[in-house]
Parts: structure tokens; C-alpha cells; sequence
């Protein structure tokens, strides 16, 4: 018989994410986050997943016109994306860090990983409004925190604004630097290619002022609200591969009304925090493939046993498991050195400066063939779209493009580890469990370029990723008891 698809709450399929948890908060932090983790694995498996199969099948759709035949700016979205909508903000993910603590952040990107192995296309939203509201209050005026966060961390869509980052045009994607929309005084003048969540409320652009310096020092970032703004028009909506639930388009500013928060300091900074959203997808996608399949294999029966007894199988699925907890604890390893770095940590700061990039390239890169090879379980029944594969395989498609493409991580982790030796927390941690190892990589660093960056940062995050797991799987070792 072929089995029923999983209604396991996430939280509960995953112990070695809550033993990760469990580790990384204290007993007053895991006390108070606890049972918001419990709520949010249950929700996102029971809830938000069916509501994610309706949302992809009915993605959004822009209305340019009205009835009378004026030109309106709307998105018209399915029921089911604004019930998960409702769940996720609703949730305080993003609204617990305005203002909070370390453990917020960590337990608003944990509450994150567990809906984003249920839908990832609402997960680049709930990325952009914790973003926007990150970057203003770190860089933003008085007046701008003032009036635009408390809506970026409302937990009721009758107050919530989401957010947006407008980076993106025809003349450059990577190389932001040759961006050609334009700021006169206030107002931007421009066309933006690829804007995720195009119908935000509060969006984070790039433009360089009017007669300003050529490339990235010339870039200013501004803070567009969209609101009742005329300038501001949606040209189209992109027809996307994947995270089809969730809309990206192009836009137009025509003399639009904007105000200056910072200059490109400030959009990297979000553009980072992206980053390390995107990881958390990616170990959350494969932590769904690999549940899914588990379940099935495990119910499966062919040649007169279950398909799990075939040790072929059992192989496969011991190799994943593996990899994807090494970027799990990666990834949050990176989410601990943000919420330390936030702190004052200045380690914890130049550590997050290369493993940020490090663990988006891994991670999104590792996402893809891991879904594939869980599809592949799974078998014929895994490729069909009632199922739940097809769509994991096309939303995982994006991790290694998003927020950077592979070679540009690669430069940007080479870049932290030669200018700012941002590698050697890194290969301290390597050096515990594997001196050989942490040796080689210095060595090698020398001699890496453009050409091999490649095998280099990966080679690092392998071994880093050996590291974390030998470590990990001791400080999970029962105690021993004394003999009586």
C-alpha cells in the first residue's frame, strides 16, 4: 500500500534540531521559547503545509486596473496566503526582536526553520520585513523607527507592514554597483528588475544621487514607502520556478518619494541577514525532503519487505541525515555568532563576516541534490505533484541564486579571510577535533585565487562541518553513571 503522507508536528521530527536548541538557550531562554517552538512545529505541519500546496497552486495575481479603469497597484492574493500570513507574523518571529534579546533572535530563526520546512515562498517575506526593520533601526533616523517598525512587528495584518528590498535592475544583478536608478534630492527615478514581495509596504532601495561617484560608493539606500506613493507602479509579475505562493516583479519609480537612511552600509546589512535566511531554507527544505522520505521508506513495502530493510536505502538516507546535520549546525552556528555579534562580541563578529557567505553557498548549493535524492526514495510517487517533492525541488532551486550566486559568496568569503583573517575562529574550532585539517586550509589559503576559491571555502566548510558534528554528538553523549 502506498503510505499517507506524515501528520507529525515538526518539532517532534526533529530531535536533533531541539537538542540543538535545547544547547544553544539557557534554562530561562528555553523555558520562554520552548513552547512557542512546540506551537510552531505544529502548526507549520498540520496548518501551514496543506495551506502552502493551495498557496503554490494559486499563486498571486497583480490587478493593474480597476473596474472603472483606473490604474490601482494591487496584488490579489489566494485565502490560503493570507491564513499563513496570519500565522507566521501572527507568531512573533519577527515582531520578538523589536525590541529583543539575543535569545529572541535565536528563537525567531528556530520558529523560522520549522516554518519554512512547511513554505518557503512566505519565508522570503517574513526575511524582508525582519530586514528593513533591522537595517532602520540600526542606521534609520529617530522618525523613521518611530513610524514605520512597530508596523514591521505588528502580529496582526490589520496593523503589519511587510518589507522589501529593491536591489536588483537590468543593468547589473550581481554587480549592484552599476545600478542606473537615480535620486534627485529625495525622490528616485528608476527601473527595478527583481523585487521579491513586490507589494510591500515598506521597501529598502539602492540609488546613487544624481551626479554621484560611479559604483558602490556612490550608492545610497533609501527607505520607500509604497502606500498612496504615485510614483511607485508595479510593471509585471515574474513567472518563477519556485516559491510561486509569494509574488516578484518589476517596478517602475517615477519621481518617487523616498527618504535617505545610509549609504550601501545599510542594505548590506540586510543584505546579510538575507543570507543567513536563506541557509535557514535550506536546512529547512532538507529537513522536509528527508522527513518525507523517511516516513515513506519506513512504510513502504517492495519484494516483501519495508523499503527501509534494504541497506542500499538505509545508506542514502544515513548520507543525507549527515550532511544535513552538518548545515544545520552551521547555520545556526551562524545565527549564534549574529546574536552575540549584536552584543558587542567583536569575535563573534568576524567570525559571522565569513561565515555568513560560507554557509549560504554550502547550504543553498547542498539543498538542490538533496531534495532531488529524496525525490529519488521515494520514486515515481515522489516525482508527482500531488506530492509534496515536486514543489520542494522547485522552491529549493533558488537557495543557491538568491542573495548571491555561489561565486560570489566565494568572493566574499575569500575577501573576509584575507582582509580581516575572519577564517581563523573557523579553523580554532577545526583545530579541536582535527589539527591535520586546520593546518592544510591554512596552509592552502596562500596559494587560492579566483580559480580555486571554490574547493577552498568548501573544503573549509567540510571540515568546520566535521567539527560541529563530532562536537555536537559529544556534548549529547549520556553521563556516565557510577556502577553499583
Amino acid at each position: 500500500m502506498i503510505p499517507e503522507p506524515p501528520q507529525v508536528s515538526y518539532w517532534s521530527a526533529s530531535p536533533q534540531f531541539r537538542q540543538l536548541c535545547r544547547r544553544m538557550l539557557d534554562d530561562t531562554a528555553w523555558d520562554w521559547a520552548e513552547p512557542k517552538l512546540v506551537a510552531m512545529g505544529e502548526r507549520a505541519a498540520l496548518e501551514v503545509a496543506p495551506l502552502a500546496a493551495t498557496a503554490d497552486r494559486n499563486p498571486p495575481r497583480l490587478v493593474s486596473y480597476d473596474e472603472r479603469g483606473e490604474r490601482v497597484e494591487r496584488i490579489d492574493y489566494h485565502p490560503s496566503y493570507r491564513e499563513m500570513q496570519k500565522i507566521a507574523y501572527g507568531s512573533g518571529m519577527v515582531a520578538m526582536k523589536y525590541p529583543g534579546t539575543g535569545d529572541a533572535t535565536f528563537a525567531g530563526f528556530a520558529m523560522g526553520y520549522l516554518f519554512a520546512m512547511a513554505e518557503m515562498g512566505l519565508y522570503c517575506p517574513l526575511c524582508m520585513t525582519d530586514g528593513v526593520a533591522r537595517v532602520l533601526t540600526r542606521f534609520g533616523t529617530p522618525s523613521q523607527i518611530e513610524r514605520v517598525v512597530p508596523h514591521l512587528a505588528s502580529t496582526s495584518l490589520d496593523s503589519l507592514w511587510t518589507g522589501a528590498m529593491f536591489l536588483t535592475e537590468r543593468a547589473g544583478g550581481s554587480d549592484v554597483g552599476a545600478a542606473e536608478t537615480v535620486a534627485r534630492g529625495s525622490r528616485l527615478s528608476g527601473r527595478k528588475w527583481f523585487c521579491s514581495n513586490v507589494d510591500a509596504d515598506a521597501a529598502l532601495v539602492t540609488a546613487r544621487p544624481e551626479g554621484g561617484e560611479a559604483g558602490i560608493r556612490g550608492i545610497r539606500t533609501y527607505l520607500l514607502l509604497t502606500r498612496g506613493n504615485s510614483g511607485f507602479s508595479i510593471d509585471r509579475l515574474k513567472a518563477k520556478l519556485g516559491v510561486r505562493s509569494m509574488p516578484t516583479g518589476e517596478v517602475t519609480l517615477a519621481d518617487a518619494p523616498a527618504e535617505e537612511v545610509g549609504d550601501f552600509h545599510a542594505i548590506a546589512e540586510m543584505m546579510n541577514l538575507s543570507r543567513l535566511y536563506n541557509s535557514v531554507a535550506a536546512v529547512a527544505v532538507m529537513g522536509r525532503a528527508i522527513h518525507e522520505a523517511r516516513w515513506y521508506v519506513e512504510r513502504r513495502r517492495a519484494f516483501g519487505k519495508r523499503v527501509i530493510e534494504f541497506a542500499a536505502v538505509r545508506d542514502t538516507l544515513a548520507d543525507l541525515e549527515s550532511k544535513h546535520l552538518g548545515a544545520l549546525l552551521m547555520t545556526f552556528e551562524c545565527v549564534d555568532a549574529l546574536r552575540r555579534a549584536d552584543a558587542g562580541d567583536a569575535q563573534a563578529g568576524r567570525l559571522l563576516r565569513i561565515l555568513t557567505p560560507v554557509a549560504k553557498a554550502v547550504t543553498g548549493k547542498l539543498a538542490v541534490p538533496c531534495v532531488s535524492e529524496c525525490m529519488e526514495l521515494i520514486g515515481g510517487n515522489g516525482y508527482i505533484e500531488e506530492w509534496v517533492l515536486p514543489r520542494l525541488l522547485r522552491d529549493a532551486q533558488v537557495l543557491p541564486i538568491w542573495e548571491g550566486t555561489t561565486n560570489i559568496l566565494l568572493l566574499d568569503a575569500l575577501r573576509a579571510a584575507r582582509k580581516d583573517r575572519a577564517h581563523e575562529p573557523i579553523l580554532e574550532r577545526i583545530r579541536e577535533s582535527s589539527p591535520a585539517d586546520a593546518a592544510a586550509l591554512e596552509r592552502q589559503l596562500a596559494s587560492v585565487d579566483d580559480r580555486n576559491a571554490r574547493a577552498w571555502v568548501f573544503a573549509l566548510a567540510s571540515a568546520y562541518q566535521r567539527a560541529l558534528v563530532v562536537q555536537f554528538a559529544a556534548s549529547n553523549e549520556p553521563a556516565n553513571t557510577p556502577s553499583t
